[in-house]
């Protein structure tokens, strides 16, 4: 009976990963080939027009996007750190299967299950804080550097906007903080987790492992801005870098605010980026380009690759105590 019943476990768990992975694929496959702003076949001709596709931009592309997840992986490696020593290959395995997790879930869920999976159960509620404390620093420093780059484009670029839409974009933008305030205020508990909790545990983090998150997080969040730099560099436009960088900094900040699932990244991006770059009158068909091109480098590729971990998951293997 327990040799039928381990048999029917191992039978679900492999026809779980296949559907994890076929999921993950498929909606990849999709945002690459049906966006709805960008025909494909238009998105290709448009990167072999502009020479994207040489040997140098391929290479310093995918330079960027594998420094982008080295240091995603190395902010992962420190933060479990607080729960067992993590060598970089295993927190690699870690990072890049619970991303193929997410990709299909709303606001990342799939990423906390995911990385609990490789702990034992004991750990699960230190595991899903900690994976909160890495995106709330990478959140951090969207804002930091995101509201800088707002605030140069306002001072620098003479904007028509109504009175409503800055009403409108100053309230999301504090909306963290104003959930923050008054969740602590009124003791307000979200899932059985509350303020006072959260900081209990944020406190119980050493703050080595609190600076270098925090860091690391900036430093993924320069490489992957200078991404985008190099490729409206490549695609010719000719702004200055101050008014170039202030603009990605700002597509990204906007973008953050708006909780979506991983695959609808590159839509809600392409759209703040096109409101922003048409400010500075980039054609809205090179910012589309460069939008889905740097989501296919630091999501399609990272989630295909994470594919592969999610097929070779074992429980048995990888739940240490």
């Amino acid at each position: 009976m327990r040799i039928t019943s381990h048999k029917a476990n191992q039978f679900f768990s492999l026809v779980l990963k296949i559907l994890v992975v076929l999921a993950a694929v498929s909606f990849i496959w999709y945002r690459v080939t049906r966006d709805e702003s960008m025909d494909f076949d238009r998105f290709v001709d448009i990167l072999d027009r502009y020479r994207i596709f040489s040997y140098t931009n391929i290479l310093i592309l995918v330079l960027f996007s594998i420094a982008n997840w080295y240091f995603e992986i190395l902010k992962w490696q420190t933060l479990s750190s607080h729960v067992r020593d993590n060598s970089f290959m295993r927190s690699m395995r870690e990072s890049l299967a619970s991303f193929t997790a997410a990709i299909f879930t709303p606001s990342r869920i799939g990423e906390y299950g995911a990385k609990c999976l490789y702990y034992v159960r004991a750990e699960w509620r230190k595991i899903i804080f900690l994976n909160f404390l890495g995106n709330t620093a990478q959140l951090f420093a969207t804002y930091f550097f995101g509201i800088a780059g707002l605030l140069f484009i306002i001072t620098s670029v003479d904007l028509a906007l109504p009175v409503f839409n800055i009403i409108l974009v100053s309230g999301l933008l504090f909306v963290p903080f104003m959930a923050y305030f008054v969740m602590k205020k009124f003791k307000i508990r979200l899932k059985g987790y509350s303020i006072q909790r959260l900081e209990e545990s944020f406190h119980k983090v050493s703050e080595e492992i609190r600076w270098k998150t925090l860091i690391f997080a900036s430093i993924r969040f320069i490489i992957f801005t200078h991404q985008f730099y190099f490729l409206l560099l490549q695609f010719q436009v000719d702004v200055s870098y101050p008014l170039l960088i202030a603009a990605v900094f700002s597509t990204y900040i906007l973008a953050s605010i708006i909780p979506t699932m991983i695959i609808f990244d590159a839509f809600i991006k392409g759209g703040f980026a096109v409101w922003i770059f048409g400010l500075l009158q980039v054609p809205q068909i090179i910012v589309l380009t460069i939008v889905l091109t740097v989501w296919i480098l630091n999501f399609g590729l990272p989630g295909l690759a994470g594919s592969y971990y999610v097929l070779r998951y074992k429980k048995a293997k990888h739940a240490i105590a």
